[in-house]
């Protein structure tokens, strides 16, 4: 398995969070933290550990046997990336110098994210 990059998963994030965010408020709808977590939680489990930025950078999340998610792991690793954002998105940037590239969200879920 080819560990995905800090560029590309940035870039999926910033999508997702592009198009995701512009539904939110053409909805007009506040409580986006919580929408973003059923997003990540129903795509990552569904569509092939893919979200639509994920898909569009050719990554995926994988569990660390390299099978796909289920919804409860999915969901964990979802509510996770709450705790990866808190201390100046730290546990984000946590990849950068973790011998497996793993952010604190991955770890907590025993995720990678891979090339797809």
């Amino acid at each position: 398995m080819k560990k995905a990059g800090f560029l590309k998963r940035f870039l999926a994030v910033l999508i997702d969070g592009l198009l995701f965010g512009g539904i939110g408020i053409v909805l007009k709808i506040g409580t986006f933290g919580f929408l973003d977590i059923i997003y990540e939680t129903i795509l990552i489990s569904q569509w092939n550990g893919q979200t639509i930025g994920k898909k569009i950078m050719g990554i995926k999340v994988v569990t660390t046997t390299g099978e796909s998610l289920d919804w409860l792991k999915s969901f964990i690793r979802a509510i996770s990336r709450i705790l990866s954002g808190i201390p100046l998105a730290l546990g984000y940037f946590w990849m950068l110098w973790d011998e497996k590239s793993q952010t604190w969200h991955d770890k907590i879920a025993d995720t990678f994210v891979v090339e797809a």
